[in-house]
């Protein structure tokens, strides 16, 4: 009976001892465990965030190739404004040669290419250079009093075309001989000249936009800021240069 009671003794204790150490073990196992999962997703985040920093510098490194190709092949000038037409293409400027600069040839729209010699040059008293490109047959001459509409082509003395009546929409400039509205060497040059006749005149920088290229001042004005702004640096920087002329050609539409 004891013998037994003691076998039971030992079995109870040794059952107790095992519910004691259990516990224990299954802790260690379990915190290793968790460890171990902690370091493995620590290397797969470390490794998420490589990629990523390299994905994103491949995708900017892509992007701007991207962006440097577009820009180059852009044209700001044929950028396009919304409700606005494509904008026209311009015709290239006019340049002259040598010839041109002596005074025997000259360009304009109204006589293109047309070949005047250095003898058909006449000088006035005021240093006006000009020459008849096409003698007019209407009608009386041109004198003080005349009122007078013109087609005009504006050139610098190198011969680059500045502005005419055709480019700003065929409008002719009208003036009366003498009432000051038209620049000096144009009032005087103009003078015997009759309906249909185109003259070519070379104007000392004194005679033609002394007073300024303001609208209201004499004419005929080029319009906008860049070609008036032309004129302003042969009146204002060339003036003095010996041999410096305005090249304006007109051709005589009407006269009454």
């Amino acid at each position: 009976m004891k013998l037994h009671t003691f076998i039971i003794n030992i079995i109870s204790l040794a059952g107790v001892a095992g519910a004691a150490f259990a516990p224990h073990h299954s802790h260690s196992q379990h915190t290793a465990s968790l460890s171990r999962q902690h370091h493995v997703s620590q290397l797969n985040a470390e490794h998420n965030q490589s990629n990523s920093r390299r994905d994103i510098l491949n995708n900017i490194a892509a992007y701007g190739i991207f962006l440097g190709a577009i820009i180059s092949n852009v044209n700001p000038a044929n950028a396009l404004v919304e409700g606005n037409p494509p904008p026209a293409a311009k015709s290239p400027k006019k340049s002259l040669g040598e010839d041109y600069m002596q005074g025997t040839s000259a360009l304009a729209n109204m006589d293109a290419n047309a070949a005047v010699p250095s003898s058909a040059y006449k000088k006035l008293p005021s240093g006006v250079v000009y020459a008849d490109l096409r003698p007019g047959t209407t009608g009386e001459d041109i004198v003080e009093g005349s009122r007078v509409n013109l087609q005009w082509v504006l050139r610098k003395s190198n011969g680059y075309f500045v502005d005419s009546s055709e480019v700003q929409n065929g409008i002719p400039f009208i003036f009366t001989v003498g009432d000051k509205t038209a620049i000096d060497g144009l009032d005087e040059g103009v003078r015997g000249m009759k309906q249909s006749g185109t003259r070519r005149f070379m104007i000392p920088p004194s005679l033609a936009y002394a007073k300024g290229l303001e609208d209201g001042l004499p004419g005929p004005l080029p319009a906008g800021f860049g070609p008036r702004q032309q004129m302003r640096r042969v009146q204002n920087v060339r003036k003095d240069v010996p041999g410096e002329y305005v090249f304006l050609e007109v051709q005589v539409t009407r006269v009454r």
